[in-house]
């Protein structure tokens, strides 16, 4: 908090950086009030898809008047942050709340595997950037340049390089696969002028960046685009303060700070299983729940829980929780969950004797279903989820559908 507070009195053009990152909170408790209906996600009515790092999260759910109020404090202290930090006023008190808001957000993802997102993540990674990293002119930029070329580094697919991952396109097929092909440019390559010496050519990418999440718009509704564009504002605000830009010195001098060689490696590490687990990770799920995704091509999945009688009948049972998102649609883990509750459900009746569960998928436009998951007697044999290393309950599949390891 001292280094902030110094540089504070030194730049008070990075009050605004505050304000901006007020203001995404905000945005948050909008877009958990209208596409993301945290009341609904998290009301007692709802089952609960649990993090496996907190699987007890329904223990610890909220009843609907402490949510709301929590909700409501969440809005409230986003407001008075965005105050002092517009005012530059309070620097003690406005950073607090930013650390806050921040603990705060993280606690209700928490509370919901389907509250996750990249539009949370990027915001998290820029605030602990802001709070923690010294040089802050030189480490906010830096931390775009690392999120950007880490996306880029992502599509390095087929479902991206193909066009695939593009389902709904406002422009022609064959456009669509040259503007797949630019944003990896773009990525890979013209986000090192971020630090170009010219003006001419930062704001020559700056206005890319901003045209690629505009596109994105009818892709990924408002919220996502929304915040980019709001977070894009802290280059402006940063790009005046170095007179000599240089992507060498910006190096050099971000990372003499420990603490950001340590966030680097730690979020380096967070993109690693997806590449070490065996399978499609689009497909399995295994591997990227803590790490910035791309945007996949669709899955679709038909989860179904089969529970088997004593008279040998039999009873299938449909998944289909609310409030999924493209990325979480067809996760096992979202499944796995649900499969435990209707475990605790079916356990008060004597006349079941074994319950399955099956998640066929195939990526949106295929024909063959192929199963992702096919697991017997769950209630007997209860699956367990590991984040860094395979489930040997979920089939290793790949983009053709080939599989490799065990059931």
């Amino acid at each position: 908090m001292k280094s902030l507070r110094l540089e504070l009195e030194k730049t008070p053009q990075l009050w605004l950086v505050g304000l901006i990152l007020s203001l995404e909170h905000l945005l948050t408790v909008f877009f958990w009030l209208t596409e993301r209906p945290i009341l609904w996600i998290l009301s007692s009515s709802t089952p609960s898809v649990c993090w496996p790092v907190f699987s007890q999260c329904e223990v610890f759910k909220p009843g609907p008047v402490t949510l709301q109020m929590l909700l409501g404090l969440y809005a409230g202290l986003a407001v008075i942050s965005g105050t002092l930090w517009a005012l530059k006023n309070k620097p003690a008190l406005a950073i607090s709340l930013i650390w806050i808001l921040l603990a705060m957000k993280i606690g209700f993802i928490l509370q919901d595997y389907r509250l996750t997102g990249n539009y949370h993540y990027i915001p998290t990674m820029v605030t602990l950037a802001f709070l923690l990293i010294p040089h802050r002119a030189l480490a906010l930029p830096m931390t775009f340049f690392v999120l950007y070329f880490s996306a880029g580094i992502l599509k390095l697919d087929t479902q991206w390089l193909s066009g695939a991952a593009i389902n709904e396109r406002l422009f022609p097929t064959w456009l669509t696969q040259v503007g797949v092909w630019y944003v990896l440019v773009l990525e890979l390559g013209l986000i090192f002028l971020l630090f170009a010496k010219r003006d001419r050519w930062f704001y020559f990418v700056f206005v890319q960046l901003v045209v690629f999440h505009l596109y994105s718009w009818h892709l990924t509704r408002f919220f996502y685009p929304s915040v980019m564009l709001l977070l894009l504002g802290i280059l402006l605000i940063t790009r005046p303060l170095i007179a000599d830009w240089s992507l060498r010195q910006a190096f050099r001098k971000v990372f003499q700070s420990p603490v950001a060689v340590s966030l680097t490696v730690i979020f380096v590490a967070l993109q690693l299983p997806q590449y070490y687990l065996p399978g499609d990770a689009a497909l399995t799920g295994e591997g990227r729940m803590y790490a910035l995704i791309m945007y996949d091509g669709r899955v679709q999945c038909e989860p179904h829980v089969t529970l088997w009688k004593k008279d040998q009948s039999k009873d299938t049972v449909p998944l289909m929780p609310p409030w999924l998102m493209t990325r979480t649609a067809c996760d096992p883990l979202v499944y796995m969950r649900l499969s435990e509750q209707i475990c605790q459900w079916a356990a008060k009746d004597t006349t079941i004797v074994q319950t399955d569960f099956t998640l066929p998928v195939r990526y949106q436009g295929d024909s063959e279903w192929q199963p992702l998951v096919s697991a017997t007697d769950i209630c007997k044999k209860s699956l367990t989820y590991s984040n860094f290393f395979p489930n040997a309950w979920i089939m290793k599949l790949q983009k053709d559908f080939s599989v490799s390891g065990s059931k």
